[in-house]
């Protein structure tokens, strides 16, 4: 959530988000109530998708790589940070042997 609100706060784009949960996804997407432990979260990042045209899609952990390369770097060090324009060298790297493996349809 702490990323989607950065990316509004920097951009006026469209904000594409990959997530490895599909059922995150399914519950934000829903347009049912969310009544689970997680609603308010739930709840927020749909106000927060609202402000801004936003794609939001399921990938798998093993085909976003970067990803959760990203995710590990922020539990392991237990903070927030924001890379302009480029990002550490071993995500890029990653990044870039993830992009090899895209199928543009």
């Amino acid at each position: 959530m702490k990323g989607l609100s950065l990316a509004i706060q920097r951009t006026v784009l469209p904000i594409a988000i990959d997530m490895d949960s599909s059922m995150a996804v399914s519950m934000i997407t829903s347009d049912e109530v969310d009544r689970s432990l997680y609603a308010s979260l739930v709840n927020e990042i749909r106000h927060l998708l609202s402000l801004r045209q936003t794609c939001i899609t399921h990938i798998s952990r093993s085909r976003n790589k970067a990803s959760d390369s990203l995710a590990r770097f922020a539990r392991v060090d237990r903070r927030t940070m924001t890379w302009l324009g480029s990002g550490p060298e071993d995500v890029l790297e990653i990044v870039f042997e993830d992009c090899k493996h895209i199928v543009i349809e």
